[in-house]
């Protein structure tokens, strides 16, 4: 379980597996990068050779900067396996909206524009327990590389306004791979109780 966010919509926690890290906007990348590594080595019971341990704690760091380029609340970087490398951030957003905005609203928030859409955007409403989420996925083609990336969102509606978990995959066969594991972390985002 993560630290409890707040700042944005209602007050959350996210509650995800040992193959995450999670970094927060004010950490020293580098001081969490090398942390970092050094649990997922430590999880997979490895001992890494110096090379490999900083080539892990690279390879946090380039990922952890690329959520942070938007700014957001934090991130979740995913290495299930520290031998594989880093293999995904997630970006952690929250938006407000005025009481009563329609989920439609918020969806086109996250859409990209038509010319960069290569397929229609697939957009699907949880139906298992938990906080209400809407799921966008998008593959895009970007005319300045000629590169196909697939851009997925996980939207959690609120009356005050939206948490999203957002991320970009440059790779559409990684997304599949990594779908599942996506879908748990959404899956996590939990309303903070207590109050």
């Amino acid at each position: 379980m993560g630290p409890d966010v707040t700042g944005g919509p209602p007050d959350i926690v996210v509650d995800f597996s040992a193959a995450w890290a999670q970094v927060g906007p004010d950490d020293d990348l580098a001081d969490w990068a090398a942390a970092a590594a050094r649990r997922s080595w430590t999880l997979a019971g490895v001992e890494p050779s110096a090379v490999d341990a900083d080539l892990l704690a690279a390879e946090f760091t380039v990922l952890a900067k690329a959520a942070f380029a938007v700014p957001s609340f934090g991130a979740f970087v995913f290495c299930p396996e520290p031998s594989q490398g880093a293999r995904a951030a997630v970006r952690l957003i929250g938006l407000r909206y005025p009481a009563g905005t329609e989920d439609g609203v918020i969806v086109e928030e996250f859409l990209l524009p038509a010319e960069q859409q290569l397929l229609p955007p697939q957009v699907e409403q949880s139906t298992d327990s938990g906080l209400r989420r809407i799921q966008i996925r998008q593959r895009a083609w970007s005319a300045d590389t000629g590169n196909v990336s697939d851009h997925i969102a996980y939207v959690f509606p609120c009356e005050e306004g939206a948490w999203a978990l957002t991320t970009s995959l440059p790779d559409p066969r990684e997304a599949e791979l990594l779908l599942a594991d996506l879908d748990e972390l959404a899956a996590g985002l939990q309303l903070r109780t207590g109050l």
